[in-house]
């Protein structure tokens, strides 16, 4: 599954369960909620260029309850695939 379909399908089961998804961003600096961005963030993956998670930012209920879901990118950088 491509990373910009996992991310909407995401997005979407959150809408579905009654949650509100705020933004999806790739490590807190790029905002990759736009398909366009998303499409991308395919394309670095596709190309190994790219290693990190996108976390789905959502709301659970009030403004104070943010909440997110992560989605792997990439390889796992040295280091990091012991964890």
């Amino acid at each position: 599954m491509k990373v910009k379909d996992e991310v909407l399908s995401v997005i979407d089961a959150l809408k579905k369960a009654g949650f509100t998804p705020v933004d999806a961003v790739f490590e807190g600096a790029i905002g990759v909620k736009e398909d366009t961005t998303l499409a991308f963030m395919d394309k670095l993956n596709d190309n190994n260029m790219a290693s990190g998670v996108i976390r789905v930012i959502y709301s659970a209920g009030g403004t104070d309850q943010v909440r997110f879901v992560e989605i792997p990118v990439g390889q796992p950088q040295e280091g990091q695939a012991q964890q």
